[in-house]
């Protein structure tokens, strides 16, 4: 029964590029459509290396993003963390949850959209995650990335 409640999707993207430069490139798309993402990573040096790039990356621009220790406003649509805790204020405010190739969490809550990235070759659960993560109400779709952001279905 759907009751008018769009359900929740969890994408799973197996990657061969470098997550940075696959995070500016979404970015970009998701500023675009108005999107409110939370980035987890993995390690606080992959915070402050992944903020660095992101504001350097391109000489004629910078895709604008906070630091979840930094004051965010409605405005702010890209807030990077290394936390797997999210706190309670951001809980509404964010619709889309990135998760970097090295981090993971406990459960899928909260948010109405996961991009879930791993490397190539860590794929061989996918199918199992795929049947009980829809059991659970969830739309689950995974991509494999066969060129430069170039990707299929699995």
């Amino acid at each position: 029964m759907n009751n008018g409640v769009k359900s929740r999707q969890i994408d799973f993207y197996y990657i061969s590029s470098n997550f940075s430069d696959i995070l500016l490139k979404l970015g970009e798309k998701l500023m675009g459509r108005d999107y409110k993402t939370l980035v987890l990573l993995d390690k606080y040096k992959d915070l402050n290396d992944i903020d660095r790039f992101l504001w350097v990356k391109e000489k004629s621009s910078f895709l604008p993003h906070k630091l979840i220790n930094e004051e965010i406003f409605e405005k702010d649509k890209i807030v990077l963390s290394q936390n797997s805790e999210i706190p309670d204020y951001l809980e509404k405010k964010f619709d889309t949850l990135i998760i970097s190739p090295e981090k993971s969490i406990k459960s899928f809550k909260l948010f109405k959209r996961f991009l879930v990235f791993c490397y190539k070759g860590s794929y061989q659960n996918f199918d199992s995650y795929k049947i009980r993560l829809e059991s659970l109400g969830f739309t689950v779709n995974g991509f494999e990335e066969f060129n430069a952001f170039k990707w299929k279905s699995l």
